[in-house]
């Protein structure tokens, strides 16, 4: 078992500590485990290393895999589609696609629906990259779970979930406001050009 779930079990089973220091009360100590996004961390860890481990071929990566895992489940897919469904920021997913085209993974092409978006699909080759790597994510699935006690694995499963559900939801809300500050500036310049030629129609029409 790896260290970032060792972690987790030891949290989980050992007894309330008292502080070292006299004084200090327990509310007062930041401990890393009891922190959620520590232990999440560790935990992400624990599945990379796992990862690792497995009979992959060369130049396979966890993240890689995830994208192309997405791409396949999501053909056709945007790259904002892309960065809320993977969690990837923006910018590095731009630059792992962009080495994945070169290599002949991935192809992009010019949405349907909007030219300015790009449309994401798995190249033959993408695709058996995927078949190669997903042996070892269901490993670290199964090891992820194995980890817990059967009467907590649904929960676990539940937890991750509705934290997802979260996430999707502040980045939708996030493109959304930036969407609307866009139009706002957009309206706002516009309006600023229009009053400034009535201004200067006005004052041609004064001599």
């Amino acid at each position: 078992m790896g260290l970032g779930m060792t972690t987790l079990a030891d949290a989980v089973k050992r007894p309330e500590r008292k502080t070292a220091r006299a004084g200090v009360s327990r509310a007062d100590v930041y401990r890393l485990s009891e922190s959620p996004s520590h232990l999440l961390r560790r935990a992400e860890q624990f599945a990379a290393e796992k990862f690792l481990k497995s009979d992959l071929p060369d130049g396979v990566t966890l993240r890689q895999t995830v994208l192309l895992a997405a791409i396949a489940e999501a053909p056709g897919a945007s790259q904002s589609d892309l960065v809320r469904i993977t969690g990837v920021d923006r910018s590095t997913l731009a630059e792992m696609m962009a080495r994945m085209e070169r290599k002949g993974l991935i192809a992009r092409s010019a949405a349907a629906d909007d030219g300015r978006a790009k449309s994401v699909s798995l190249t033959t080759a993408g695709r058996n990259r995927l078949e190669a790597a997903l042996p070892a994510m269901r490993l670290v699935d199964e090891a992820l779970v194995a980890a817990l006690p059967r009467n907590k694995r649904a929960p676990f499963r539940a937890a991750l979930l509705a934290l997802s559900v979260t996430a999707d939801e502040a980045h939708l809300a996030e493109d959304a406001a930036q969407k609307k500050e866009k139009k706002d500036a957009k309206a706002k310049k516009a309006a600023a050009l229009d009053r400034k030629r009535r201004k200067n129609k006005k004052k041609r029409s004064r001599r």
